[in-house]
């Protein structure tokens, strides 16, 4: 490797030298638990949300995997045994979604082909295309120890699984029964009330008279936008407050179109502000009618079938459901029972996966009893013993656990985990370990297992003990004793009630403890208009192109950068154009220092020794050397600072803000100076040293977010073997010290040259021309200082400096004062007076007529009593502005009229 960067940085290049490949090969990434027991080092875990095999990169992954990989990198520089722990879930609804498309395009369905051909196929599809996300993930650059790479359906977590559903249907917490479920009619199974996205729909509410038996020409009339399930009431309820029917309720009334006699009966679910205050109910197609009709004792009727068409006797039957509201609106219309029909807008349940109208179903399903589990975890956030970065999440999790219901487990698929549940002739049911257990609890042979899968959810709810290899045979194994409970979980806010949850639920019921200590919730990302980024919409990036464009390390840092704990990102692909000059400008800034070590030095080995053996502290520093590492070692605490409290975004701008402006605006520009003058040999290495040290300090603290680029750079400060990483070299610590060695001191020759580079802007002055500065410094230190950094001064504003205790002021001067030290800066012979009063007297006329519009605006007492507060607040600061500017414009045309 040569000793300095190639001229141009070149992000493919980079990247490709420093692929996942190589770092897995080097095992950088390997996590061991005997480096735990054995070494004395501290865990450190971080669990991977394991993405469905189905899917591939989105920007929301590359926001959530750049802030697990950074959580990981720190902790691992920082000296912890670091286990990143990845994998894939086998999603079930999506991956079998996928497979029957692509035989339906061959003609073929699922039942054409059997359960154990159609698995098959399935399995083979996974083999094929279900490790794109990783491959995908791997080009993202993230630190897992792949080694230990899960799927979920792999035989181990399948072993887990099944451990879990025979404890806790022995424990009595699973059990089966029939309930209203959420069902998806095109994809044939039940659905989880997390499962279903509610959105807002328009319907028609639609006023029916149902005639009263016993009181001819009378009819109580509902109100209900499911007009075809009106063939399923079994009952009108009203509430028993409700004046209007106080004595209506015994009464019997006839469906319509059915024909059948249903009772009027009071309850106070009953909504009196709803419609009419009368009710119909349905008890198999709504899950409240449902709960009201077990109050009463009521009957099940159902007419809706699990595919969505009717199943009814009244001529309806095989109609889709939606096609017979239609045609019963309209035959209710022709037999006179019609009142009327609004327009109603409400929220409506969908199938997250399928996007279609969700159908309440009463079904015999699996559950899951939530209320026992839900005490405990609840307790363990409430008491702190898990934190939610932001901390407004525990209210929305506090609310969901206190209002748990049980959880439907079953679904209608076939890829996914058989339930392990089998039925006898009789049909009692034997749940086991396997079908020769179930035959050995039953006594019997003549077994079939249920059809059923368990919901995705139940395998990722053991995610944080299967990763580490526990499968339920034994408490534990040395990796659940070295790495659990996990350390941090970054996850979206989406899913904090369908895995987060249930993963605290699981591990205090399997374990005994919490799965992790913290919570990290990601942002959303938006675009720039505020909308959600999706494919329909056509406005989500593909982060592969993105990538390759501006680069891995461009992106990674961008978003993390636009990314604030707790707030929406708002994202275009034209942000990471900031990264890009940031990831740029590094390289240029470490191509220039490298330059001047080889100037110094001449070769590697000389510098070796040199930078091996130095020391800050045995240095004899100049002022600007004493205030970087002021500087260096605040901006280390704070970073330390932010990463304790889960401020992602503020450890990218914290460094970014020291290395642009500190680094390279400030010190590297003294450094230039110094090592362009008469300095000893000895002290250029110094020098030459301080700024490699700093360097390498940076790369370090940004490796977490950049990983290519610190590498490259990293492994050219040294001579460095392949074998070695960045990845496992120390993090930086702050040395309190530093900060407060006069620093101050420095910072008055930075104001110095700030107002003297302003002065030259403002009247013009060419860049190319040499002012004279004449500082006028009342105390003898502060001349001293500038004495000492005169060449300094010289140098970043292009003057030739004088200092004085007290001078006149020269003739047609400008001036500025900073820390009661006064500035003059001489114009004549550096412009044209006559060209500068020319354009300054336009730019007084000009702003002085803005000033007066504005002062008559402010004072239309209709303007001011009429707009609205923020604007008139908002008119006002460009007034005061406006005159502030004004008023230098005055003082500079004062300047070269005088």
């Amino acid at each position: 490797m040569s000793a300095n960067l190639e001229k141009t940085y070149n992000h493919h290049d980079v990247e490709r030298r420093w692929s996942s490949a190589h770092w897995e090969s080097e095992g950088i990434f390997d996590a061991e638990h005997f480096r735990v027991f054995e070494g004395g080092k501290e865990p450190y875990t971080v669990l991977m949300p394991p993405p469905n095999v189905t899917g591939s990169l989105t920007l929301g992954h590359v926001l959530n995997h750049t802030l697990q990989d950074i959580f990981i990198r720190y902790q691992r520089m920082s000296g912890k045994e670091a286990l990143w722990l990845p994998g894939t879930d086998h999603a079930g609804i999506a991956t079998q979604t996928v497979v029957e498309k692509k035989l339906r395009e061959k003609g073929v369905s699922r039942h054409d082909l059997g359960r154990k051909e159609f698995l098959e196929h399935v399995w083979k599809w996974r083999d094929e295309y279900g490790g794109l996300i990783l491959k995908q993930l791997r080009k993202l650059g993230i630190s897992c120890d792949w080694r230990r790479n899960l799927f979920t359906m792999d035989e181990g977590a399948s072993k887990a699984v099944r451990h879990a559903f025979i404890t806790l249907y022995r424990d009595g917490l699973i059990y089966r029964g029939k309930r209203i479920i959420n069902w998806c009619p095109v994809s044939q199974t039940a659905l989880s009330d997390e499962e279903v996205i509610m959105k807002p729909r328009k319907d028609k509410l639609v006023y029916v008279r149902y005639p009263l038996t016993k009181r001819p020409g009378e009819h109580i009339t509902i109100a209900t936008v499911r007009p075809e399930t009106i063939l399923a009431d079994v009952a009108i309820a009203v509430n028993p407050e409700d004046p209007r029917y106080s004595d209506l309720i015994g009464e019997m009334a006839v469906v319509p179109i059915a024909g059948r006699h249903v009772p009027v009966i009071a309850d106070d679910y009953v909504d009196v502000g709803f419609g009419t205050g009368a009710l119909k109910i349905t008890p198999a197609h709504d899950p409240n009618d449902f709960e009201v009709a077990g109050r009463h004792n009521l009957p099940v009727l159902c007419v809706v079938g699990r595919d969505g068409r009717m199943t009814d006797e009244f001529g309806y039957a095989g109609l889709d459901r939606f096609e017979a509201r239609e045609k019963i609106i309209a035959d209710l219309e022709g037999r006179g029972s019609l009142v009327k029909v609004e327009e109603y807008e409400h929220n409506v349940g969908y199938s997250e996966r399928a996007d279609v109208v969700v159908e309440p179903y009463l079904s015999e399903q699996w559950f899951v009893r939530m209320k026992p589990l839900a005490a405990n975890a609840l307790q363990v956030v409430n008491d702190n013993q898990i934190r939610f970065h932001p901390a407004h999440w525990i209210s929305t999790y506090r609310h969901w656990m206190e209002n748990i219901k049980d959880w439907c487990i079953s679904r209608q698929l076939w890829w996914g985990h058989r339930i392990p549940a089998w039925y006898d002739q009789e049909g009692g049911i034997w749940v086991a370990e396997s079908y020769e257990e179930a035959c050995h609890l039953a006594g019997t042979d003549k077994l079939v297992q249920d059809e059923d899968v368990l919901d995705t959810w139940f395998s990722s709810w053991l995610w944080p003990l299967t990763t580490l290899g526990w499968t339920g045979e034994q408490a534990e194994n040395d990796d659940i004793r070295a790495f659990y409970p996990t350390d941090t979980l970054v996850t979206a806010p989406d899913i904090i009630f369908f895995w987060v949850a249930r993963m605290i639920m699981a591990g205090l019921y399997f374990r005994k403890d919490v799965p992790f200590r913290d919570v990290y919730f990601t942002s959303i990302i938006r675009d720039m208009t505020g909308r959600k980024l999706s494919k329909s919409l056509g406005n989500s990036p593909d982060p592969l192109k993105v990538m390759d464009v501006y680069g891995t390390d461009a992106l990674r840092f961008t978003i993390v950068y636009i990314a604030p704990l707790g707030q929406d990102v708002l994202f275009g692909e034209e942000k990471c154009e900031f990264g890009r000059n940031f990831a740029t400008k590094i390289w240029n800034a470490a191509r220039f220092v490298f330059m001047q070590r080889e100037k110094a030095f001449g070769g590697m080995d000389e510098f070796g020794c040199a930078y091996q053996c130095f020391n800050s502290e045995a240095m004899v520093l100049s002022d600007a050397e004493r205030w970087i590492l002021g500087r260096y070692h605040r901006m280390l605490d704070a970073y330390h600072k932010a990463f304790g409290q889960f401020r992602m975004n503020d450890i990218t701008r914290i460094v970014y803000d020291f290395f642009r402006g500190d680094y390279c605006d400030w010190y590297l520009e003294t450094l230039k100076i110094e090592l362009a003058g008469e300095s000893s040999e000895t002290r250029k290495h110094q020098a030459v040293c301080l700024a490699v040290y700093l360097l390498e300090g940076v790369l370090k603290m940004l490796h977490p977010v950049m990983p290519f680029i610190t590498e490259e750079i990293w492994h050219h400060v040294l001579r460095r073997e392949d074998s070695e990483s960045i990845a496992r070299s120390a993090m930086p610590m702050p040395e309190t010290g530093w900060h407060d060695r006069g620093s101050d001191s420095f910072e008055l020759v930075q104001k110095t040259v700030s107002e003297t580079r302003s002065i030259r802007a403002v009247f013009g002055v060419p860049h190319d021309m040499t002012a004279s500065l004449i500082i006028r410094a009342p105390e003898k230190t502060v001349r001293r200082l500038f004495s000492d950094n005169g060449a300094v001064v010289e140098g970043l504003t292009k003057c030739n400096v004088s200092i004085a205790e007290d001078s006149q002021r020269p003739p047609h001067a400008a001036s500025a004062v900073v820390d009661g030290n006064e500035l003059f800066v001489p114009l004549e012979g550096l412009i044209s007076f006559e060209k500068e009063i020319a354009r300054l007297e336009r730019e007084v006329n000009s702003v002085s007529g803005y000033v007066r519009r504005m002062e008559r605006k402010l004072a239309n007492k209709g303007f001011v009593d009429n707009a609205p507060d923020d604007v008139v607040e908002n008119e006002r600061r460009k007034l005061a502005e406006a005159k502030s500017n004004l008023g230098k414009l005055q003082a500079n045309l004062k300047v070269l009229c005088n």
